[in-house]
């Protein structure tokens, strides 16, 4: 059965929304007043919390390595003074914008506001679906569950999604939990964790974007091959030609070569014109979450250097097991008799191989460990001097050089010869 409501009855519903207090944070009183606005998510090291406004008292919880806390508190000339947990600790609560510091004695925790996405399209899990038909301060759209239509209207609320959908006469409450693990669709004692529904996409070169979670872009599943940076150069004058002479021979679908990271950003902005959408490197961040690596500690990619140990793209051993990637082998020791490879390892590849001829990983991308090394947008440290570099190319043998959290530093107009290239990603790629 399909409900649908009428322009009348989602005008109610939302009034009925914004009577019971469903309001985005830029409409909350206190803020109105000059108060801080402590309404919302908050996540910190090893730490989340959650705040609303109840009966005149601020109330949440608190959620502090691995243990849960209920807290109340009142606003007390701009500071929430509370206490929380079964011995009824004391603390204080300060916020400036999107920061939050909490203090309990000698524990201080500084939290960022963690915000709800921007929501569009359609998102869901194999359970239960949402499609935005109209977003801003307030959203309406379709809700499918059960093999069932339902219209549904919206607001966020304290940092999360609350709403009603209409089943028959009856109007049912849900919410949309903005969780530290994720979004939880939440509708009585139903619950399940959904995210954007994403398509994969392939621009008029052929190269395909995939969405890879916990990141806001496509990653195209390979590094820009030869085939790709010869249309590039075709279309450009003076474009450098040193990617035509690598040292060894290469086809079409080999990886480009011998570029700086400033030809790699110069053909990101040609692919961005000739698409009409944005391409661009992926950032340090990106690039981690896509090799499959967990939060790293540090501010700078240079900070996060090879801090995460005896972890590679292929998992946690050593040597890498067969068909791993194209690294320093065998047949690289025929090419080049004095060098120094992995011992007993053989791709197969001397040099470097065509993309997608090792498995990809669990996102559906190829290369991100082996074949060549990746420029990134990032600076390497705060000196600003350096671009960053990820990814172990064909030719590296040493086990720390071929751990995920590696990262490598080059000068932007540098060409670091045959073992470097790139990748690139789509920036506000999701379908509509």
């Amino acid at each position: 059965m399909t409900t649908n409501y009428n322009f009348k009855q989602l005008a109610c519903l939302l009034c009925l929304l914004l009577l019971a207090g469903l309001l985005r944070a830029q409409d909350n009183p206190f803020e109105a007043a000059g108060q801080a606005n402590y309404a919302g998510r908050f996540v910190g090291p090893d730490a989340a919390l959650r705040l609303k406004l109840d009966a005149g008292k601020w109330v949440g919880a608190l959620t502090f390595k691995g243990e849960f806390y209920d807290l109340q508190s009142e606003n007390k000339d701009g500071k929430l003074v509370g206490t929380f947990g079964k011995d009824a600790s004391g603390f204080i609560a300060t916020c400036d914008g999107d920061e939050l510091t909490f203090t309990a004695g000698t524990l201080v925790i500084k939290f960022q506001r963690q915000k709800l996405p921007k929501f569009s399209g359609v998102w869901g899990s194999p359970k239960v679906e949402m499609e935005f038909e109209s977003t801003g301060d307030k959203f309406t759209g379709k809700i499918r569950f059960n093999g069932k239509e339902f219209s549904f209207a919206a607001a966020e609320n304290g940092g999360d999604l609350e709403g009603f959908f209409k089943n028959g006469e009856k109007s049912v409450p849900f919410n949309v939990a903005n969780e530290p693990r994720g979004l939880i669709f939440q509708s009585g004692t139903f619950a399940e964790r959904i995210q954007r529904t994403v398509k994969a996409q392939v621009n008029s070169l052929g190269m395909k974007f995939v969405p890879v979670p916990g990141t806001e872009v496509l990653f195209c599943i390979w590094d820009v091959r030869v085939q790709d940076y010869r249309a590039y150069a075709e279309a450009n004058r003076g474009v450098d030609e040193g990617w035509k002479n690598p040292g060894f021979d290469q086809g079409d679908t080999h990886p480009v070569v011998n570029v700086n990271w400033n030809d790699a950003k110069a053909f990101c902005e040609w692919l961005s014109k000739k698409e009409g959408k944005t391409y661009r490197l992926p950032t340090d961040a990106e690039w981690s979450v896509a090799v499959g690596l967990p939060s790293e500690a540090g501010s700078t990619p240079s900070e996060k250097n090879g801090k995460i140990e005896n972890v590679y793209p292929w998992g946690t051993q050593w040597p890498p097991p067969s068909g791993a990637g194209n690294y320093a082998d065998a047949a690289y020791k025929i090419k080049a008799p004095t060098a120094t490879i992995i011992d007993g390892y053989d791709d197969g590849y001397a040099y470097t191989s065509p993309v997608g001829s090792f498995a990809a990983n669990k996102y559906g991308l190829y290369d991100m460990g082996g074949n060549v090394g990746q420029w990134c947008e990032d600076w390497y440290d705060g000196d600003q001097k350096y671009r960053v570099l990820r990814g172990a190319p064909w030719s590296y043998h040493i086990p720390d050089l071929l751990l995920s959290s590696l990262r490598r530093s080059g000068t932007p107009d540098c060409r670091y010869g045959s073992c470097i290239g790139f990748r690139v990603v789509l920036a506000g790629g999701f379908a509509p």
